[in-house]
């Protein structure tokens, strides 16, 4: 029995408080017990130490492990296990194998007043993006708008999240696209030609933290299908419907099907054309083409990776000085929304809270985008809370850290 009980989409229960009868809306009460005893708790200064020790096990220096480290943490923290330390290992094997990714130090150059130009020297865009990113801001305070391009890198990306964030905490506007590997396939077609290309946003709110968005133009990202597709066998999962195709362009909900055929934009066409824009702005940033890559699994390790940032500094602009207070307003509105589950019971921007009235009733709460990840990220800041490994995360992370080469 419980007052109130917040669920989300993947089997998870939040927030139980007392008095009242609670219930699931999605998934097994005893699967998300079981699971959750399973993980492995580890704090994240014990995690940051493991992650850069594995990193300079393997070759890097001092500076790219502690940037790669940062990223794959941050995501740890925020409850992005897709872009987590499930990554450490392919990381670790282009580190091997892959000389310049060791030790590559950015180049970074003005090509005029407002565009910045990084080049990774075949190394991970993290370290780049170390130090592009204040060159960008110290640029945007002089021009109004900015942009940097960063090419010649390799490996796994990671999140526009992290850059975009790191924007909107020094008072900007930010707008972030990257293009993958060519893993979807055009509207009507079954031959991937695009990647998932995601693209980001992220807007500065005063005492708060910043508003990010931060997605594929896929319908879902190619991580989190291969997380899907890995746990397949367990969980049982399905992919939503027009997610993916099989080889011969067939729906499917496998997501071990649809990593050998293609996935599919989200919105067809709509999803398919912001694509298309990420695709040839990086290219303009001196990326290659999605279709340029492999197509297996490996291909990001050899594909040159383009992206791009715009800043905005607001201040130069009419509504510069009102906007913050004119989009707070808009955000008010937002989260005072409220509806059934019946009418938006797969809306992933919404959280769920049984109705008081009525147990069979359950009420969707809108929340920003972000508000998740920033709640979970003060879990492990101001309640000091342990970040949860998977049991495979943490013995890939013990496995890799005590590696001599």
């Amino acid at each position: 029995r419980a007052s109130s009980c917040i669920i989300r989409r993947n089997n998870c229960i939040l927030d139980i408080g007392k008095g009242k009868k609670c219930k699931l809306a999605f998934g097994s009460a005893r699967k998300f017990a079981n699971s959750v005893e399973k993980m492995v708790p580890t704090s994240y200064a014990a995690l940051r130490e493991m992650t850069q020790k594995a990193l300079i096990q393997h070759g890097a220096k001092e500076f790219v492990a502690v940037a790669v480290a940062e990223e794959l943490c941050r995501a740890e923290k925020d409850g992005d296990t897709e872009h987590g330390i499930r990554n450490l290992s392919s990381f670790c094997s282009l580190l091997r194998t892959t000389p310049s990714t060791r030790s590559a130090e950015p180049d970074v150059e003005e090509t005029s007043d407002a565009v910045i130009k990084a080049d990774a020297q075949g190394g991970f865009a993290h370290p780049c993006l170390h130090v592009a990113l204040p060159w960008l801001m110290d640029t945007v305070w002089e021009t109004g708008i900015a942009v940097l391009t960063v090419s010649n890198c390799r490996g796994h990306i990671g999140t526009l999240w992290g850059p975009l964030e790191k924007l909107a905490e020094a008072g900007l506007i930010a707008i972030g696209t990257c293009n993958t590997p060519a893993y979807v396939a055009w509207p009507g077609s079954t031959k991937p030609v695009l990647g998932t290309n995601p693209f980001g946003f992220a807007w500065p709110r005063k005492g708060k933290p910043p508003l990010v968005i931060d997605q594929a133009s896929s319908l879902i990202s190619r991580g989190h299908l291969a997380k899907l597709a890995e746990a397949a066998s367990v969980s049982g999962d399905s992919l939503p419907t027009g997610a993916a195709v099989d080889k011969l362009g067939r729906p499917t909900s496998d997501a071990k099907v649809a990593m050998e055929g293609a996935q599919l934009p989200f919105g067809g066409h709509k999803g398919a054309n912001i694509a298309l824009m990420v695709e040839l702005l990086s290219i303009l940033a001196g990326g290659s083409l999605a279709l340029e890559s492999r197509g297996d699994i490996g291909d990001a390790e050899s594909m040159d990776r383009g992206m791009v940032f715009i800043a905005i500094a607001p201040d130069f602009f009419p509504g510069g000085m009102i906007a913050g207070a004119r989009a707070e307003l808009l955000f008010e509105h937002i989260r005072a929304g409220e509806g059934t589950i019946n009418d938006i019971k797969m809306n992933s921007s919404s959280e769920y809270l049984e109705d008081e009235r009525d147990p069979d009733l359950v009420h969707a709460i809108p929340r920003l985008p972000g508000d998740t990840r920033y709640k979970k990220r003060a879990q492990v800041d101001t309640n000091n809370r342990s970040i949860l490994l998977s049991p495979e995360s943490h013995r890939d992370l013990l496995a890799l850290a005590s590696v001599k080469l």
